[in-house]
């Protein structure tokens, strides 16, 4: 009789629950989504007022160019060819009292902008680029990969520091640290209060890659995502409200729905806010106290306003001169960020953005969208009645569109279509307390290692969104922690066999290999050429619950490649050392040596692994060597570089 394949319930249709159903879904497991709302998307929707299709909360994507971490995993998922992913130039426009920046990217565009605009800063600028190149190059390698140097993790000199730690080490001019900061509503928090990996992850996602739009917004990618969890084989029900978590000897065995229904479960991934979860799904009486103690320490994230605006007019007509421009009242985001909470809407810095699109697919045609967006405190919306919310709401939309007005009058003249949402909004449709948006806020104190674990304190329940430690809120964020829940399913819940399913609709990124093995003449090692080794066949134990090449195993291959080559280079290498016999026995020790995989390259078991070794000789008994680790089609699984020393062992007995 053949196994029972496990089925997994996904509660919430945002994308990080469709991110984590699609991983556990192209493992072959039986996969429910369930969604309260009638559609799918979470805060990543679309909808429909008088004609015009208003985004929620889209308005750039990072990552999305062809070398982009987000980009590549949409591919792997077989999500990316259902997108159309439109480019956005410049990254931003941002406005401040005295000057105008328009910042161009990727990167060394960026670099040669901020050194045209402040050319004293050159030293700080290249500092800062460098910077965030690697802390985001890391963090892609241990959430995307999970292959990463722990003794060498570049993010780790900056764990409870401030965005103005990593600033002040790079330059001192506040002007640059506004600018390069301006991303602050993006993570909820000025650069002197948010944790430095984090803002720096956001800012530099989007200036190493540039930004990107997807045609028909946020709700596009949720559709897409939903519609190949569904050729994979898994269930996307909307209009499922769970109203309970079903547990059996501490561990989840389903979940209830408002209907009565009951579904079974061999294990849960929650897209939902841990109050949510543990307090109404699960119940404090399960919890032990220190559960609802630790919760209630923890400081929740900002929350935000948005107004859409439905025009009778092009964006470009109503004084609209860029996708994004961002409008600051001093370069001194933390100032800002004290008139948001403190509610100075007539002096508070915001967000304008033209969605009008060619062709008037969003929108009646000749017409426009636009959207007004800036940061603002959840309590006061969500802590007051709801006669006192209807009046508040009002007077604020109205002194927000005053204060646009005195930048963009067209603007304001154009408007046919006013629509808002506030914290409250949020709060209602997400049940996130008070709104919070990026789930807890991203405080030292609060972010990296010391955030919420992925795997819940009940056995078989883990967390996907934006409150659990991995890739944090926003998109990218949510779609990367869904994938971390996965893997911590797979790992956990001892499925770590488990290979990728092929999705019928899409070719699957990563097809078996099939090839065999082959190996090259000896070179000399002074010519420092490449030589290729008989291919390695992986076992079980080799590979990742994801179906990658496990990081112990890729540097074993690597030493064991590299060993191989050294010995059979003996002779030629003897006659470069004169101090070395070529034969008496040699010992190869390896040491600094630094791993880089390529994340979402998939193994069967039994599958091949070539390797490719590039050594160079230096002084006796020393030498740098660089590994390539293929799969048998071709495709680059890892790299490894190091250093080798070479010492000779005294002559065995049986061969004097």
């Amino acid at each position: 009789m053949a196994p029972r394949t496990p089925h997994a319930i996904v509660i919430g249709a945002g994308l990080g629950g469709l991110s984590a159903a699609l991983h556990l879904a192209k493992k072959g497991l039986r996969i429910t989504v369930l969604e309260k709302q009638p559609r799918v998307g979470g805060y990543a929707q679309n909808y429909m007022r008088s004609g015009f299709d208003f985004d929620v909360s889209l308005h750039v994507l990072a990552a999305m160019n062809p070398e982009g971490g987000l980009y590549q995993l949409l591919d792997h998922l077989q999500v990316l060819p259902k997108l159309d992913i439109i480019p956005h130039h410049p990254m931003f426009a941002a406005e401040f009292p005295d000057a105008e920046y328009h910042l161009p990217a990727p990167a060394d565009q960026a670099g040669a902008y901020l050194k045209q605009r402040f050319p004293g800063e050159a030293k700080g600028i290249d500092q800062y680029l460098d910077t965030v190149k690697r802390i985001v190059a890391d963090n892609t390698q241990l959430f995307w990969s999970g292959d990463v140097d722990i003794h060498n993790f570049f993010p780790a000199r900056f764990f409870k520091k401030t965005y103005t730690d990593l600033l002040n080490d790079c330059t001192r001019e506040p002007k640059l640290h506004g600018l390069l900061g301006q991303l602050w509503q993006s993570t909820g928090l000025p650069n002197d209060l948010c944790a430095a990996n984090w803002a720096a992850e956001v800012f530099g996602s989007h200036i190493l890659s540039g930004n990107y739009y997807l045609r028909g917004g946020g709700q596009a990618l949720s559709n897409a995502m939903a519609r190949t969890i569904h050729e994979a084989g898994g269930t996307v029900r909307t209009s499922a409200l769970v109203t309970r978590i079903r547990l059996k000897d501490k561990r989840v065995q389903g979940v209830e729905l408002a209907t009565g229904e009951v579904l079974d479960a061999d294990f849960i991934v929650a897209n939902a806010n841990p109050f949510e979860v543990y307090f109404n799904l699960i119940g404090a009486e399960h919890l032990h106290r220190a559960i609802p103690f630790k919760l209630n320490q923890l400081a929740l994230s900002s929350s935000l306003i948005t107004i859409y605006l439905g025009l009778d007019r092009p964006g470009s007509d109503a004084g609209l001169t860029d996708h994004t421009r961002f409008i600051n009242f001093s370069y001194d985001n933390h100032d800002a960020y004290r008139r948001a909470l403190s509610e100075q809407y007539d002096r508070t810095d915001y967000l304008v953005s033209d969605y009008t699109a060619p062709g008037g697919d969003t929108h009646p045609t000749e017409k426009g969208i636009a959207q007004i967006l800036e940061l603002a405190d959840g309590a006061p919306w969500t802590d007051i009645s709801q006669e006192a919310y209807r009046d508040k709401k009002q007077r604020v939309i109205d002194t927000i569109l005053r204060k646009v007005e005195r930048r963009y009058p067209k603007l304001i003249s154009a408007i046919e279509v006013v629509e808002a949402a506030t914290p409250r909004s949020l709060a209602r449709y997400s049940r996130n307390p008070k709104g919070a948006v990026y789930g807890f806020a991203q405080t030292p104190d609060q972010a990296d290692n010391w955030r919420m674990s992925v795997a819940s304190v009940v056995g078989g329940l883990y967390f996907a969104g934006a409150w659990g430690r991995g890739g944090g809120g926003g998109y990218m964020g949510t779609i990367v922690n869904g994938r971390v829940a996965a893997m911590q399913v797979l790992s956990r819940e001892r499925l770590s066999s488990l290979v990728d399913v092929r999705i019928p609709v899409w070719t699957d990124a990563h097809p078996a290999p099939t090839a065999t093995g082959s190996s090259s003449v000896m070179v000399a090692p002074a010519d420092a050429a490449a030589e290729t080794h008989p291919a390695y066949r992986v076992a079980p134990e080799d590979l990742h619950p994801t179906g990658e090449l496990a990081p112990h195993a890729c540097l074993r291959l690597a030493e064991a490649a590299t060993s191989a080559h050294i010995t059979a280079q003996r002779a030629a290498l003897a006659q470069l050392w004169p101090s070395f016999d070529a034969q008496r026995p040699w010992h190869t020790a390896f040491f600094q040596l630094r791993l880089q995989s390529v994340p979402f390259v998939v193994l069967p078991a039994q599958g091949e692994v070539h390797t490719v070794v590039d050594f160079e000789a230096k002084e006796p008994g020393k030498g740098s060597v660089a590994i390539t680790l293929t799969a048998a089609n071709n495709q680059k699984i890892a790299s490894v570089q190091g250093r080798v020393l070479i010492r000779q062992l005294p002559q065995r007995p049986d061969t004097v």
